[in-house]
């Protein structure tokens, strides 16, 4: 991407600071399971390839494979490199990690995009709100805010698999004088507020884990500006019923972010108040030039503490890329479409 900014010490300070995305997982980077002395063949490759599409379009169910009908050689089209790896999961019960070989393979972006684009199926971008995520456990002792590791592993698995951003609190006297096991039981999202500002957080998510006479049930409550909603996950496992709340959090991210793959679009310009300190300047530059739908900007125009930028645009879903990031505050919009925002911070 290039920049053509109109102090050069800015454009150096720049390059200096990293990306203002950072997801736990590569989004095109799938894993399969596999079986003792069991090759790497299509049928891996495949299940792989399910889980990106997962992670990018929120359909969990039936493979995407399978319904696109893609053949053993459009899948190995579509394999940049593969690796065994091996992961720590834990048992059917919870109550201990085992460890399991799978199948790491990175697939190219493009063409997964284009794949998509082609069935017209919405994507969500590297562009995710961290989800804040409270727990309320019940166990023989009592009902505690705290997870076991085994639960904590199956957590960090799924939001893995999901390519979710999960943050956990915590749970220090600051957490513990703002929620209570009964806030999360009741799914009095309010009481949690505080907390996502602390944490930087942009949905906030409350877990309810029972185990019940048939095997453990979820109840899930969750909050997206401003809008609540919530989840009941009856299943035999514990792992079922987080992975069932999860997916669901990742479909109202799809359903409230995603765009659809190869839409133009075009140039945007952006102007950019409260630009102090060249650090600041470098800041803006790099946090634009990571935004997965901009694909070049150039400085236009800079006078006091205002720098104007015209961007140009893979796709849609700007604005909301930069709601998500809450880098920039947009404070007014031009009759010719230009964006007026100002440093959040």
């Amino acid at each position: 991407m290039s920049t053509r900014p109109v102090l050069s010490v800015f454009l150096l300070l720049a390059l200096s600071i990293g990306s203002a995305f950072a997801l736990a997982s590569d989004l095109y980077t799938g894993e399969s399971a596999l079986a003792v002395d069991e090759r790497a063949g299509a049928t891996a490759l495949a299940r792989a390839l399910d889980e990106v599409l997962v992670r990018l379009t929120g359909e969990v169910g039936d493979s995407l494979v399978d319904r696109f009908g893609l053949a053993d050689s459009q899948l190995r089209l579509l394999v940049l490199s593969e690796q065994r790896v091996r992961r720590q999961r834990s048992d059917a019960e919870g109550s201990g990690l085992r460890e399991e070989v799978r199948l790491q393979v990175d697939f190219d972006p493009q063409g997964v995009d284009a794949l998509l684009a082609e069935r017209n199926l919405p994507r969500l971008g590297r562009e995710r709100p961290s989800i804040l995520l409270w727990l309320a456990v019940e166990s023989a002792e009592g009902i505690g805010l705290d997870a076991d590791p085994a639960l904590e592993a199956d957590i960090a698995e799924q939001a893995r698999r999901l390519g979710l951003d999960i943050v956990r609190p915590l749970g220090d006297l600051q957490d513990l004088a703002e929620i209570e096991a009964i806030d999360i039981r009741g799914g009095f999202l309010d009481s949690a507020e505080p907390s996502a500002l602390r944490y930087g957080a942009g949905l906030i998510a409350m877990l309810d884990l029972r185990q019940t006479q048939a095997g453990w049930e979820g109840r899930w409550f969750w909050r997206l500006e401003g809008r609540d909603a919530g989840l009941q996950s009856p299943a035999s496992s514990r792992e079922q019923a987080l992975s069932a709340g999860m997916e669901r959090l990742l479909a109202t991210l799809v359903d409230r972010f995603g765009v659809l793959p190869g839409l133009e679009g075009g140039t945007r310009r952006i102007l950019v108040e409260g630009i102090d300190e060249e650090v600041q300047y470098a800041e803006v530059v790099r946090y634009l030039s990571s935004l997965s739908v901009v694909a070049d900007l150039r400085v236009m125009a800079a006078r006091d503490n205002r720098v104007d930028f015209e961007l140009d645009l893979t796709g849609p879903g700007f604005e909301d890329a930069l709601a998500i990031g809450a880098v920039l505050d947009v404070i007014d919009r031009r009759a010719d479409g230009a964006l007026i925002v100002r440093l959040a911070r």
